[in-house]
Formats: structure tokens, C-alpha cells, sequence
């Protein structure tokens, strides 16, 4: 991976016009007349060992060979110490991605611009996040690279998705202009942080006790995956500072109120009211929500959090301070994963 160098506001423009060409040629072989082929071709990827077959097009055959391609020059190392951090961390990044990773994007208004189009994710918010859980956990298992892991067909069918989104996106009336392009790169990086930079201050928002080493070990295993996923190496940065100055100038230039930002996070929000009917969090998951956010985020998103909902959660952040002293939360990807299976036959 080369060495990353900060990246100013001036050069995103440049970054807003730049999609993934090699994912976008595959939907442009294959949309509208080969969808359903397309769609056959990748139900043979069911692990990393498994191959397109022979009817495969040359584009889709490009595609896939550049993710195992970068997948082959990933360091063990980083593999290890990645997947480390998540099995020590696994249920309170699951519980982030969704409270906290999820609405922080919302609140980038051209992206939601793209995500708002799609009425699945509105009316049906809880297979989104399933979704988003199923990819993690084929990234995070200590076998994801290897021949019986999942993470490289898992990988060719998310940057799939968002090559396909992007067709849509343009068919439907997409002012480039304005907007750039649908998900472009600034708005993939920025999400690649939403899953690293984001989640680890949101594990320190909980108390949790996260050194700059530890935190840099998990960006840098989603910047793996973020290169698998298309996301131009320029982009993904190679050290803390660096990571906190792209979330900012991202952040700076794009998080503001919107429709987009706020009705994607009310359908959010509504539905997580009633998953956690059950759980300690019933009746207060927005507050929780507002609390992980912050006020600011929060305010664009149009969550209204007043100052006695915001300290409701300030118990937990000392109690699992207590814990981590005491070591007696115990945390793990397979207890993680049990928890998502239990929720996916909930919602199935």
C-alpha cells in the first residue's frame, strides 16, 4: 500500500468526480438485459477458493481479480492484529455500527442523497443493517482470507452494489454537478472511516481503553478492506493524525442538514425504538444515539437530545470503565455472531 499523504479540501473536488471504473464496467456489461446473469454468476462465489464460472464476462473476470490480486498483498500481520482487536471488541462494534457508524453518514447530505433513492433502505432499515453485519463479520473471521473464508465474494458484491447504485442513481435524474458523483470516492472514504476512525471513538465514548497503537491497527485493516472495495490508496490514511484530518476535512465540507439525512434517520431510529423494546436501552435508544452522535451531528440529523436525555448515558461510559479494570466483560466474534443470528431470525 503506498504512503498516504494528506489529502486537502481542494483535492476531494477531485475526488468527488472519481468513482470505481472497473465495478462500473461490470454494470454497465451486464445492466439492464444480463442483471439476472449477473446475479447467477455471483451465487457460485460462495468462498474465497470458489471461481466464476467459464459464462463469466471478461469485465466481471477483471474485477475479481483485481480484490484477489490485493487481497494476496495484504500483510498477515495486520490480518492478525486486525481481527485481534475486533474478537476483543466484537459486540460493542456491532452495537456502533449501527448507533453510531450508520447516522454519522447520514449526516454527509450529498451521500445520503444516493442511500434516500433507495425506498429498501427507508421502509426496511433492519436488513440494511443485517446486511452490514453479515459483511463485518465475513471480514472480521480469522478465516475471512483464507480458502474457506468469505470476505472476497463478499467484497466483489458490495463494490457490485454500489457500482449498481450508482447506474441507478444516474438513470434517475443524478445532478452531477451539484452532487459529484454517486458514490464517489470522498464519500467511500469517508465511510471506510465511519468503520474504523468512527468506531474506536465511539468504543472510547463507552469507556473503553484504546491506544493510539490499537486504534491505528484497526484503521489500518479497514483500509485493506477499503482498497479491496475500490477506495483509491490515496484515500485510505496510514496514521492516526492522518485519519483524524481526513474525517474532518470530509466532515467539514459535507455534514449539514438535509431531508435526505433526516428521513433516512428517522426510518433508522423507528425501528431501533422497537428492537430494543426488550433490552435495557427500551424507550431511550435515540437518546443513545444523540449521546454517540454528539450534539452537533445530532442537530443536523434533526434529533432532538435535551441535556437530562444526553446524561442518562453517562453511567455507562463509567461503568464499562469498571468493567475494563475488573475484566469481567468478556467479548468475542463468536459471541458477537450468535447475537446476529439470533436477530436475523427475528427479522427473517
Amino acid at each position: 500500500m503506498s504512503t498516504y499523504h494528506n489529502i486537502s479540501p481542494e483535492q476531494l473536488n477531485h475526488f468527488r468526480n472519481q468513482t470505481d471504473p472497473l465495478a462500473d464496467e461490470v454494470i454497465e456489461t451486464y445492466f439492464p438485459q444480463d442483471k439476472a446473469l449477473l446475479h447467477q454468476h455471483l451465487e457460485t462465489l460462495t468462498s474465497n477458493s470458489s471461481q466464476l464460472t467459464d459464462e463469466a464476462k471478461a469485465s466481471l473476470n477483471m474485477l475479481y481479480q483485481d480484490i484477489q490480486t490485493k487481497a494476496d498483498l495484504i500483510p498477515s500481520k495486520d490480518l492478525e492484529l486486525g481481527q485481534r482487536f475486533f474478537d476483543q471488541h466484537a459486540s460493542d462494534i456491532m452495537l456502533l455500527l449501527g448507533l453510531l457508524s450508520l447516522p454519522y453518514c447520514y449526516a454527509a447530505a450529498k451521500g445520503a442523497e444516493v442511500l434516500v433513492r433507495s425506498k429498501r433502505i427507508l421502509e426496511e432499515p433492519e436488513r440494511r443493517l443485517l446486511e452490514t453485519a453479515e459483511f463485518v463479520f465475513d471480514m472480521m473471521n480469522t478465516q475471512a482470507f483464507e480458502a474457506k473464508g468469505k470476505a472476497l465474494p463478499s467484497v466483489l458484491k458490495v463494490r457490485l452494489m454500489h457500482a449498481a447504485a450508482r447506474w441507478y442513481a444516474k438513470k434517475g435524474g443524478w445532478d452531477t454537478a451539484v452532487l459529484g458523483e454517486p458514490v464517489n470516492q470522498e464519500d467511500m472514504a469517508g465511510t471506510n472511516l465511519a468503520f474504523s476512525l468512527i468506531v474506536v471513538r465511539g468504543l472510547k465514548k463507552l469507556g473503553k481503553s484504546v491506544s493510539n497503537q490499537q486504534a491505528m491497527t484497526y484503521i489500518r485493516y479497514w483500509n485493506h478492506i477499503g482498497a479491496l472495495l475500490g477506495v483509491d490508496e490515496r484515500l485510505l490514511p496510514d496514521t492516526n493524525k492522518s485519519a483524524y484530518i481526513l474525517e474532518r476535512n470530509i466532515r467539514e465540507r459535507h455534514f449539514q442538514s438535509s431531508e435526505a439525512g433526516k428521513k433516512l434517520t428517522k426510518s433508522l431510529l423507528s425501528y431501533f425504538e422497537k428492537a430494543t423494546i426488550d433490552s435495557p436501552i427500551k424507550g431511550q435508544s435515540t437518546s443513545f444515539v444523540a449521546f454517540l452522535l454528539g450534539e452537533q451531528v445530532s442537530g443536523l440529523l434533526g434529533i432532538e437530545n435535551t441535556r437530562f436525555d444526553a446524561a442518562i448515558f453517562q453511567p455507562y461510559k463509567y461503568f464499562y470503565k469498571i468493567q475494563n479494570v475488573l475484566t469481567l466483560r468478556s467479548d468475542s466474534y463468536s459471541k458477537a455472531l450468535i447475537q446476529y443470528k439470533v436477530a436475523r431470525s427475528a427479522i427473517q
